[in-house]
């Protein structure tokens, strides 16, 4: 698995625009990073949710339920506030919410957080389903609140992770039920190898884990920075967008190897 190969072509050469702030204003998520909204459509191969502006509110967010379940002075009060089926969460069907779901060509990633899913909040922990195609694999990210539980339930999948600077790098090939820990931090990925389809379930102990692809994040700072800090110090802050289409989505699909395997053409970029 060419993890190391393809990562610095990403660090090497994606980039990303700014977006100015907008006051007292609702966003809506949609599958393309906001960085680059004003110049690109949606994309399915862009299911990462854009930055948020300041001051925004997300729409199908119950701001008062969770305000209210955060400020409930225990348990039993926290349950009172809830009605029966809050406490049930669908992975088939999620809520219409930005974070629910995240999509992209080599499959598609259900989060059960506290935004998604307040029945959580107060409890210390999340859950995600990652349905991945053929193929598919969520590319390179970190949960900077949480230790991730992350087992496979269909198919088999390959899982790297470098807990931080100095760490080796953790490499192993899962079966059908083989579980893997991804410490709190640590930059991870999951891959599915085969023709096939693969799921995960992903447990978090904690109900806000939060995720961070680097690449977008890296991208998200002045660009005459980022340029220093990745050898693009050549290029003009106006050229580095000529590579925005570089950046990958979280659920991408590679490596060559794979694709040569299960006779999924390559998708070309003009």
């Amino acid at each position: 698995m060419q993890f190391k190969i393809f990562f610095s072509a990403v660090v090497t050469l994606a980039g990303l625009c700014s977006t100015s702030p907008t006051p007292e204003s609702s966003v809506t998520l949609t599958s393309t990073s906001a960085k680059s909204s004003s110049t690109r459509g949606p994309d399915p191969e862009f299911p990462i949710p854009g930055e948020v502006p300041f001051n925004t509110t997300f729409p199908n967010t119950d701001y008062a339920l969770i305000a209210a379940l955060k400020t409930s002075p225990n348990a039993v009060t926290r349950t009172a506030l809830l009605r029966d089926e809050q406490f049930k969460f669908d992975f088939l069907n999620p809520p219409a919410q930005g974070f629910a779901t995240l999509e992209g060509r080599g499959g598609k990633l259900v989060n059960a957080f506290s935004i998604t899913f307040p029945a959580l909040v107060g409890n210390n922990m999340a859950m995600a389903v990652g349905f991945t195609k053929p193929c598919g694999f969520n590319t390179p990210h970190t949960h900077p609140r949480a230790t991730e539980l992350s087992i496979v339930v269909n198919g088999s999948m390959i899982s790297e992770f470098v807990s931080e600077t100095g760490a080796r790098k953790v490499r192993n090939v899962h079966s059908t039920y083989s579980m893997v820990l991804f410490p709190a931090g640590s930059l991870h990925l999951e891959f599915n190898p085969n023709c096939e389809p693969m799921t995960f379930v992903a447990a978090f102990n904690s109900e806000d884990p939060g995720i961070n692809t680097p690449a977008e994040s890296l991208f998200m700072l002045d660009d005459d920075l980022v340029g220093l800090a990745t050898g693009l110090e050549f290029l003009e802050g106006a050229d580095i967008d000529l590579y925005r289409h570089l950046v990958p989505s979280s659920l991408a699909q590679g490596v060559e190897s794979c694709l040569v395997k299960c006779g999924i053409k390559k998708t070309v970029k003009v």
